[in-house]
């Protein structure tokens, strides 16, 4: 089978490996769809320090079932599933809590979870991480179900109370995805903040009000529509020393905020305007197996929505050549798919 093997950064070549076997309680899945993720172009140049030489990437999959392992009962050859990338120990106090996302032990499929990820022709898994999913929904839809499991979690972890005025700094995938799942909840007023245009005309059509850093002082801009400089939540989504700090400044006395961007490796905030204006800062990684069951749910709600959201396809063979542009700048995406 073809695999698209990582050999170092900026090196990604097309491979062959012999069809894995599936093991005890787990799944051989034939790949469908594939996403690339910005923590796999992060990966691909090695500024994340997160991928491994020799490995294969790929943590965002739709798959169908081709065999199973001794012991498993809950797929079946033939059926669709969407993958949960994390697999826990099971037996630490962070997983009998349902932390499985936060367990020390953790094995992430196309992360760390041993040489073969999803960029391959097929690809095993336990049979935890192989959620059932419709045929009825596109396999690339199914995708977005880690980004917007991600975003469930983070909104999870905010509480923010109906009705408050939110910011969401980055209007990537995961910030687009943070307006579905806040809009989904009824929240009228969600900002977007961003430098790029076609990102922010998407969250506009998510129903978030815009607002391009470079033309615009985002707390003049928030102040001129709702008469507040500070909001009592806001979501950092990039993950930049400067924008975990621009979110900071954005956020209210007793505000909250939540860090979802996982890039650089520090950041400074003053220390009493933290303490002094009662800030609760909180970080929020990844996602629990109820955070991915409300997610695949979204998914089905907003098929038509997510769509709008797949920037291309290519195969395994082009892969390389789409990491590299993705990674230099040369190509502005939200998402594109992986057709092994």
């Amino acid at each position: 089978m073809k695999i698209l093997e990582y050999n170092g950064p900026w090196d990604m070549t097309l491979g062959e490996a012999p069809k894995p076997e599936p093991g005890p309680n787990e799944v051989l899945l034939k790949s469908e769809s594939v996403g690339i993720c910005g923590s796999d172009v992060h990966g691909f140049t090695g500024e994340s320090g997160r991928r491994k030489p020799g490995m294969v990437m790929g943590h965002e999959a739709v798959g169908t079932v081709v065999s199973i392992g001794k012991g498993v009962t809950s797929l079946k050859p033939g059926q669709r599933a969407v993958i949960f990338p994390t697999l826990g120990c099971g037996v630490c106090e962070y997983c009998k809590k349902g932390w499985e996302h936060i367990c020390p032990n953790k094995r992430i499929l196309g992360v760390n979870a041993g040489k073969w990820g999803a960029m391959a022709d097929f690809y095993t898994c336990h049979e935890r991480q192989a959620f059932p999913f419709t045929e009825e929904v596109n396999p690339d839809v199914g995708l977005f179900a880690e980004p917007l499991a991600v975003a469930t979690h983070a909104v999870n972890l905010m509480q923010p109370a109906q009705g408050d005025i939110l910011a969401i700094v980055g209007a990537g995938t995961i910030g687009l995805a943070l307006t579905m799942v806040l809009r989904d909840r009824g929240f009228e007023k969600v900002f977007a903040l961003d430098k790029i245009d076609d990102k922010l005309a998407l969250a506009a059509k998510f129903g978030a009000i815009p607002i391009n850093v470079d033309r615009e002082t985002p707390a003049a801009a928030i102040e001129r529509l709702t008469g507040r400089q500070r909001l009592p939540g806001v979501f950092e989504a990039v993950g930049a020393a400067a924008t975990v700090r621009a979110a900071y400044d954005l956020c209210d006395f007793g505000g909250t905020l939540v860090l979802l961007g996982n890039l650089a490796k520090e950041f400074t905030l003053p220390l009493q305007g933290v303490t002094s204006n009662e800030t609760t800062i909180k970080g929020s990684y990844g996602f629990n197996r109820d955070d991915f069951a409300a997610a695949i749910k979204l998914v089905s709600k907003y098929q038509k929505t997510l769509e709008v959201l797949i920037s291309g396809t290519c195969t395994l063979e082009e892969t390389p050549g789409v990491m590299t542009q993705l990674a230099k700048g040369e190509r502005q995406a939200v998402k594109i798919v992986i057709h092994p």
